[in-house]
């Protein structure tokens, strides 16, 4: 090989190494920092559309795909039975309330009685009075013989009439006032009898509205699986509503990745759907256990079949851009988040929360890598003494 072409080779090699060590470099200060995995995908917390009563679809006024806001009408349900309920229980109030109007009429007649009978009692004390005073002067005349005896006694036949007025119209106001009772706890009755009337027209009348069913939110309907004709029921999903604009991630990343990862630091992610957009985030939260905790059936590892496996923690990550890319994700596609794990934000792995004891609590745990190796050292130490 002449001095040319040892020339080129000793060039290329020093490119070569120049390459490496700049890739090195970069691997070192960027790379080993970038936590990447491919199971990761799109997720939006959809909201099944179900019905509250039983009754039979007469109207769908939305289709597969659409966008509908929240409030809208989407479906609506045979009302016939539900306005008839309410037709009888508006005229159960209306009863109710002609009876609350008859007690309060009966009660200011019964007080009106009462005053009747105060005014019998003061007249018949009157005249008792009176014939006491008559007794008194025939008793005067008869002992000095100016009036006859029979006079005498006619006085006092007098007067024990009036005395027995008297008792009639005391015992009168007596039971004109224990009527007074027995009214006020009818007007008492009838007044529960209109609030009881009042909350059954308010059940009927919300029972109406349970007819029309309506968008909970914002979004797009999915999965519609009823026609008009269809008999809803509570058990019954009539279509999912998707918040398309309120999607986020979900990672599940190995329990080697997520040393050093917290809430806060920033995302690359490529949607496998769309290759020519770069999406970014950052991360929400970390699950507090991995996916096989709460599966059904969580792996038993106290068996003598044991293998280890590594095991995935779900990692929630937030969408932050591009806006205008943002509606375009679809729930369940596939994503390759790469997380820069550089920065360790004092945010801790899950989100902030609005009580500061709660929040202390989560951070507390939260250490450098430096501090939980000494943890696992004290640990590990302890542990070998005890043996």
């Amino acid at each position: 090989m002449n001095k040319a072409g040892k020339g080129a080779v000793a060039l290329l090699v020093v490119a070569g190494v120049i390459a490496g060590g700049v890739m090195g470099v970069e691997w070192w200060q960027v790379g080993r920092f970038m936590q990447e995995t491919d199971n990761a995908y799109v997720r939006t917390d959809s909201v099944p559309v179900r019905s509250e009563i039983t009754a039979r679809v007469t109207r769908m006024l939305v289709h597969d795909n659409q966008p509908v806001k929240k409030g809208q009408l989407l479906v609506q349900l045979d009302d016939g039975d539900a306005r008839a309920n309410l037709d009888q229980a508006s005229a159960a109030l209306d009863k109710a309330r002609t009876g609350e109007v008859q007690a309060e009429r009966q009660l200011d007649l019964q007080s009106a009685k009462i005053d009747e009978a105060k005014a019998a009692l003061a007249s018949a004390k009157a005249e008792r009075d009176q014939a006491a005073l008559h007794l008194k002067r025939s008793r005067s005349l008869e002992s000095r013989s100016y009036a006859s005896r029979q006079s005498l006694e006619d006085d006092q036949v007098t007067l024990r009439t009036a005395e027995a007025s008297v008792a009639q119209q005391q015992a009168s106001l007596v039971s004109a006032r224990q009527q007074l009772e027995v009214y006020k706890a009818q007007l008492d009755s009838a007044r529960a009898e209109v609030v009881s009337a009042a909350a059954d027209l308010a059940y009927a009348r919300h029972q109406l509205e349970k007819t029309s069913i309506r968008a909970p939110q914002n979004g797009v309907v999915g999965n519609r699986s009823v026609e008009v004709g269809t008999m809803a029921s509570a058990s019954l999903t009539l279509m999912q509503l998707v918040p398309v604009e309120s999607a986020y991630v979900v990672a599940n990343y190995k329990e080697t990745q997520t040393e050093r990862m917290r809430v806060g630091q920033p995302v690359h992610l490529e949607v496998d759907a769309y290759p020519d957009i770069e999406f970014e985030g950052v991360v929400d939260s970390l699950a507090p256990a991995t996916g096989t905790e709460f599966s059904l059936l969580p792996t038993d590892n106290a068996t003598g079949n044991f293998n280890k496996i590594v095991q995935r923690v779900p990692v929630r990550i937030r969408l932050t851009g591009p806006e205008a890319a943002l509606p375009r994700l679809r729930a369940g596609l596939s994503v390759v988040p790469s997380i820069d794990t550089r920065e360790l934000p004092e945010t801790g792995t899950y989100a902030a929360s609005v009580t500061a004891p709660v929040t202390a609590a989560v951070t507390a745990p939260v250490m450098a890598p430096d501090s939980v190796q000494a943890a696992s050292d004290v640990a590990a130490t302890a542990e070998h003494g005890a043996q």
